[in-house]
């Protein structure tokens, strides 16, 4: 009994590779998930907003210091002369929403109109749903308090007068809206929750093209398959290319599956239908490009591997790591600054951004070059690495 747990102690021993993975990867993502979400409770956090409203308006400003006192939420002003200039900002991204009150001191309950919450539609609908909850109460509060303001001196609020009445049916009507624009200053329909998170999955799953690619690479050296291929005097670049074909269409494959089933799938069980906006060559490009990074991980995780279960282990957990560093398990804006500062550096992160950009923003691909080039830019640097690697790897 002492001599087998000797023995399978000393074939552990052998296997540190394994090991250091088996410990460090659990360690990184614990670290990685648990800085992301150590402000989860405030969904709001680093949020900024504008009110756009008149300036004689006193609920305006009342609006603005509660959601600085009690929600420590920093607003900016812009009166309504001003709506246009915000709108720009907020395109340029220097507001996440703007508020718009479009009454005034003097407009009654009769004629009022809804606030309006106006952000672009990349905005992530939990915080947005969050934010108009909080927006809705605040105005609610302040501007049933100035009821009196604007009713007769004469009227009771508390018995069955025209201005009880008033209340009620201003009570029954939407008192905050949202609205959505692209970066053009165009009005686009509401994202769906199925908008944001089709993309986010899709990416995912595509990377994961490493695990089939990483068995049939260690596979090959366990059977001495490269052996035999090194005495065919088959060139490496023949090779690999032969093998990243295949797996370059797995990919083309899940891009298309996953749409097509949230479009067409989804709508069966009541669920609002995935959209495609835009040229669909924007995002064929785009599938090539995280194809291509997908790929060329897969490749270098498979040519470091020794045996299948390094390769899934290594590829796997460095798949979920990326995941959590690139906005595809906990959403970005969740993180602390630094956190989403250091989630640059995933490619899942620029995948994500770029397929929202075009999705949800209506993007023309021009304006996602600057994600697209950086995947292919990784794409190209983890190729190259592999292919090195696989050439020594022959002629060995």
């Amino acid at each position: 009994m002492l001599s087998a747990i000797i023995k399978e102690f000393r074939l552990l021993s052998r296997d540190l590779h394994g090991m250091v993975v088996l410990f460090l990867m659990p360690m990184i993502f614990m670290l990685i998930m648990s800085i992301a979400l150590s402000q989860a409770d405030d969904v709001n956090q680093n949020i900024k907003l504008a009110l756009v409203g008149s300036e004689l308006n006193q609920l305006n400003h009342d609006v603005i210091n509660e959601l600085m006192i009690q929600q420590h939420i920093h607003a900016d002003f812009f009166d309504l002369t001003a709506l246009d200039k915000a709108k720009q900002q907020l395109i340029n991204k220097k507001y996440d929403v703007l508020i718009i009150n479009v009454n005034y001191q003097s407009t009654s309950l009769k004629d009022e109109q809804p606030v309006e919450l106006l952000s672009l539609a990349s905005m992530e609908q939990t915080r947005l749903m969050s934010l108009q909850a909080i927006v809705k109460n605040i105005y609610l509060q302040k501007r049933i308090g100035t009821f009196s303001t604007f009713s007769s001196p004469n009227e009771d609020i508390s018995g069955p007068t025209p201005s009880s009445q008033m209340l009620t049916q201003f009570l029954a009507t939407k008192i905050v809206i949202d609205r959505f624009i692209n970066d053009e200053g165009e009005t686009v329909i509401k994202p769906s929750s199925v908008q944001q998170s089709v993309p986010a999955w899709l990416i995912f799953g595509m990377f994961f093209i490493m695990i089939p690619l990483s068995n049939v690479m260690t596979g090959e050296r366990q059977t001495n398959t490269i052996t035999r291929l090194r005495l065919a005097k088959s060139s490496a670049f023949s090779l690999l290319f032969a093998k990243l074909i295949p797996y370059f269409m797995i990919n083309q494959f899940q891009f298309i599956g996953m749409i097509a089933l949230g479009i067409y799938f989804l709508p069966i069980f009541g669920i609002e239908g995935f959209h495609l906006y835009g040229a669909f060559w924007h995002y064929g490009l785009l599938s090539i490009a995280i194809s291509l990074s997908a790929l060329g991980y897969a490749l270098l995780v498979s040519v470091l591997a020794k045996t299948p279960e390094h390769a899934v282990v290594l590829g796997g957990g460095g798949n979920i790591i990326m995941a959590a560093l690139g906005g595809i398990m906990v959403p970005s804006y969740m993180m602390p600054e630094t956190m989403q500062t250091i989630s640059l550096i995933s490619p899942m992160s620029w995948s994500l951004k770029a397929f929202h950009n075009l999705l949800l923003n209506q993007y023309d691909f021009s304006r996602i070059l600057p994600e697209w080039c950086l995947l292919i830019v990784f794409a190209t640097v983890f190729l190259t690495l592999a292919s090195i690697i696989y050439c020594r790897q022959l002629k060995k």
